[in-house]
């Protein structure tokens, strides 16, 4: 018989476990003994059954009883089994099975509509998914599946099902399915993407989007795809990039959900971004939660992202991310000339150089303004220093030690896009702000040709900016056409070391 395929418009997935006790008729069983089998299809197709997901009315069993089931067991034609109530429970009649391993590829529960002569009404109530169906990917152990009957041994198997809940009927000498509900929920994404220079992104599938220009800044539909990982396991990914959706369009992510066990989620968004010459999805957030728990969605019932500063503060979606860089993994790091200041009106001068291809990225092979992020460890003039580049902007990124608690990347950015609030703001100033955000305090004293913090010869309003930046400067984003710190640290240096090699250097460039 062609195998049967379903498509529900709700549908709620149930975990079946098959369970067997069999009569001890005989300590040692004959190869051939026939032991009593029978399936109970549990009292939830009474009606009050399990709501589905994707409805809140609609109950796919309410008002209906299951009158027989359609099942195919090692190999054979497809049978059918009447199934008959104790009070409130349904049973199917017994079949005969001998002892040994079995498999069922096929468990289909039907009703009759009531019209019992008459199968062109009949309808499907629920029914075990087989690999490769859509909905295998929701659950534990599709069709086909193997189980073994035995004597005096209990045997268990799971099976999902489709609208089914738990049942618990324990009969010695047959084999029964015991439920375990796995609803299919539902949720909706919608992104936008500030472009810096959307000529960048000509040849990408930004490109094909209604509407595009390619050139100068702007706001686009985000291309973005989602994973579903449930208990650390992946189990789909749901995705914009299809022409179907015109490359933009919001998503509809769906994932199962057990009933009677915690389950854990975690959602990764990945967005469409270049690097360096190629167009590639980057992670750029996580959710996380359990069971019924759902990621707080918008007015209109989507959850709304934005990559970028191009949104209205009034109105603003319920996750913002800081705005996009293409940087390079890595580059040679070189503190070339004088120092304290360098010629470009920073603490150095740095020269970047293997940055390839060059040209390719938002930083590249050139000297740069560069300020030290700490000044407890040293760094070498005219040395040059393989570094790994990291943005500012995505602080939980950067290795521990480089971190703080107090948002220390934010408010330093602050002060970089402020400088106009302190007229003839000099280099040390600057910098002296800069290192009083040190994890390890610095004590004002003069150090590596900047001056002390309270040296009466220069005139320092260091701690004065700090203190605006503390005040001001938490959680701050550059705008459009602001700058943003990129951060060098020695490559090779552990995620979780507890200091650096050298001392961590950055500059700042319009993101």
């Amino acid at each position: 018989m062609k195998r049967i395929s379903l498509l529900f418009a709700t549908l709620i997935v149930i975990m079946m476990v098959i369970e067997s006790c069999n009569k001890n008729a005989s300590p040692q069983p004959q190869t051939n003994q026939t032991l009593d089998v029978s399936f109970n299809v549990n009292s939830v197709l009474q009606g009050g059954g399990a709501k589905s997901a994707l409805s809140d009315t609609i109950k796919c069993t309410d008002g209906v009883k299951a009158t027989y089931v359609m099942y195919k067991m090692d190999n054979g034609a497809m049978t059918t089994i009447p199934v008959f109530y104790v009070g409130n429970i349904p049973w199917t009649n017994t079949i005969k099975l001998t002892a040994g391993v079995h498999s069922l590829q096929e468990f289909i529960v039907y009703s009759d509509n009531n019209t019992p002569n008459n199968t062109a009404d009949d309808v499907v109530l629920m029914a075990a998914p087989h690999a490769g169906s859509v909905f295998a990917g929701y659950v534990t152990t599709p069709l086909n599946q193997n189980f073994t009957v035995a004597v005096d041994q209990k045997n268990a198997v799971k099976i999902d099902v489709v609208c089914f809940q738990p049942s618990y009927f324990l009969k010695y000498g047959f084999v029964y399915f015991h439920l375990n509900q796995l609803e299919i929920r539902q949720q909706w994404f919608f992104g936008d993407f500030c472009i810096k220079d959307k000529s960048e992104y000509a040849g990408s599938h930004y490109a094909l989007q209604p509407g595009w220009t390619g050139t100068g800044y702007g706001d686009v539909p985000a291309i973005f795809k989602v994973e579903v990982w449930r208990e650390g396991v992946l189990q789909n990914t749901f995705s914009n990039d299809d022409a179907t959706d015109h490359y933009g369009d919001k998503v509809s992510v769906t994932y199962g959900d057990y009933a009677e066990q915690t389950d854990h989620f975690t959602f990764k968004l990945y967005i469409l971004v270049r690097q360096g010459t190629s167009f590639n999805f980057v992670l750029f957030n996580n959710w996380t939660f359990a069971d019924i728990s759902t990621i707080t969605p918008g007015s209109d019932n989507v959850v709304d992202f934005i990559l970028g500063s191009c949104y209205d503060p009034l109105h603003p979606p319920q996750l913002i991310l800081p705005p996009y860089m293409n940087l390079p993994a890595h580059a040679t790091f070189t503190i070339t000339g004088a120092y304290a200041p360098g010629s470009l009106g920073a603490y150095v001068d740095a020269t970047l150089a293997n940055i390839l291809p060059n040209g390719s990225y938002n930083l590249n092979n050139g000297v740069y303004p560069s300020n030290c992020a700490d000044h407890q460890t040293n760094i070498t003039v005219g040395t040059p220093y393989n570094m790994d580049v990291y943005s500012s902007l995505y602080p939980n990124l950067l290795p521990l030690f480089v971190q703080d608690q107090v948002g220390k990347w934010a408010k330093i950015n602050w002060i970089f896009n402020h400088r106009d609030w302190y007229p003839n703001l000099t280099w040390y100033e600057l910098q002296q702000a800069v290192w009083l955000f040190d994890n390890v305090a610095w004590d004002g004293t003069a150090d590596g040709g900047v001056p002390a913090l309270n040296n009466p010869a220069y005139l320092t309003r260091a701690s004065q900016i700090k203190a605006d930046a503390d005040q001001y400067g938490v959680n701050f984003v550059p705008p459009p056409g602001g700058y943003a710190a990129i951060v060098f640290v020695p490559t090779g240096t552990s995620p979780n070391a507890p200091t650096a090699a050298i001392q961590t250097m950055f500059i700042q460039i319009d993101p």
